[in-house]
């Protein structure tokens, strides 16, 4: 019974680590015929995002998301759950802020938020901290600087998150804020925006992606328009590639493909920048790209085959959470899965134990230690009196035997 119990655990392990490693494995992409360029790109880049970052925790928010939301990994694979692992440990080590050694990132939260996102967890529900607190306390936003704001209503709008409890903005004070800063020209911008290094492109693209998201009417949906339409005429091939993949993902949050921009496709103007180990470099001189500049050129293609396929944004990431992109959710669809798993172990846990009990009952018959009324296998010390008792029996039956015989001869 103890080796039965034995294999029986052995399987159930089994049967368990095959079904978690399907689910972990199953990477890439499926080209449909439409977009090949945009698919051979995101599976190269997305095999060496998965080989490079094997331990990914701060800093690798970008390649977290653009490797979820291209749908060349989901939230079960081990790189989705080894950054929410590595991510809480960053917190947790600095008293439950972004940050190290007591310094916090201030500017940090927008990107994080996403990326906890992305993977399947509840930004204001995770396991280290609250995180959406990064983004509701104005003083904290500003530290990070104005982009850091604005892109703080992309983090509040992915996953249409509530404002912290205790914060002292609002969502309409990030929406105000984000429009105060429009240009006539349509542009997004502020005095001394070099100093920080940010570009009217960046800025303007980053606002655009957030006011889009809030799916507000009205001054908000022309502000959009007006970005768009500057955007539009303004990005050029020579912008870097930040600048292109932003504003990739800002046409597309605005319902407008990337890939007939007065003629020309914005995605092939991120894959020049690949390799051909699937890597991307920004360097025109190296041979070999690096995980941050793949990251970049990821999050843009992942934008576009998005749009192209009919998903969702790249940052509405509703589809992840439910909402009004999916009939069933992708957290329900995991706890379905985690449920049909257990279900399964347990059915073939079951028959193993009603054929293994089906073999042993017939082999106990057949070496005549089985109970019939009990229906159970006899112990030894039944067996021996059970001996004893058949061996009295037949030896008073010879006696009775022997003794008729011996009248018989009288």
């Amino acid at each position: 019974m103890k080796a039965f119990r034995k294999i029986a655990a052995l399987v159930m392990t089994v049967i368990m680590a095959v079904s978690m490693a399907g689910c972990h494995f199953q990477v890439g992409v499926e080209d449909d015929g439409t977009q090949t360029h945009i698919v051979e790109g995101i599976n190269k880049a997305g095999k060496y995002l998965v080989k490079k970052i094997t331990s990914p925790t701060y800093g690798d928010e970008t390649a977290i998301i653009a490797l979820n939301r291209s749908t060349y990994i989901d939230y079960w694979h081990n790189r989705s759950e080894l950054y929410e692992q590595g991510l809480d440990h960053v917190v947790q080590s600095n008293g439950s802020y972004l940050g190290k050694n007591g310094e916090i990132y201030y500017d940090g939260y927008p990107e994080v938020i996403l990326a906890h996102t992305a993977v399947g967890v509840l930004a204001d529900k995770a396991s280290s901290t609250i995180l959406t607190q990064g983004i509701s306390y104005d003083e904290a936003l500003m530290k990070g600087g104005i982009l850091n704001k604005v892109e703080a209503l992309t983090a509040l709008e992915c996953g249409k998150y509530e404002i912290y409890e205790k914060g002292d903005i609002t969502r309409q004070d990030l929406i105000d804020f984000a429009m105060e800063l429009q240009k006539a020209d349509g542009s997004f911008g502020y005095d001394n925006m070099a100093a920080d290094g940010v570009t009217k492109i960046k800025l303007t693209a980053a606002a655009v992606t957030s006011l889009a998201l809030t799916e507000e009417a009205g001054d908000v949906e022309s502000a959009v328009k007006a970005g768009v339409d500057y955007l539009l005429a303004n990005i050029t091939e020579n912008a870097t590639p930040d600048e292109i993949t932003s504003t990739i993902i800002a046409l597309n949050t605005a319902g407008i493909s990337a890939m007939d921009v007065n003629g020309a496709d914005l995605t092939q103007w991120l894959l020049k920048y690949q390799r051909e180990d699937g890597s991307c470099t920004f360097d025109e001189t190296a041979k070999k790209g690096n995980a941050t500049d793949t990251a970049v050129v990821l999050l843009g293609l992942a934008s576009q085959y998005r749009f192209n396929t009919g998903l969702s944004s790249v940052y509405d990431m509703r589809d992840v959470l439910g909402g009004t992109h999916n009939k069933l959710s992708p957290i329900w669809q995991r706890n379905m899965k985690m449920m049909t798993y257990f279900l399964y172990a347990a059915i073939v846990f079951l028959v193993g134990i009603y054929i293994t009990s089906r073999v042993r009952i017939r082999k106990w018959k057949k070496m005549g230690i089985y109970d019939y009324e009990r229906n159970c296998m006899l112990l030894p010390h039944e067996v021996e009196e059970r001996d004893r008792k058949l061996a009295a029996e037949k030896a008073a039956a010879e006696r009775a035997r022997k003794e008729e015989s011996d009248k018989e001869a009288e």
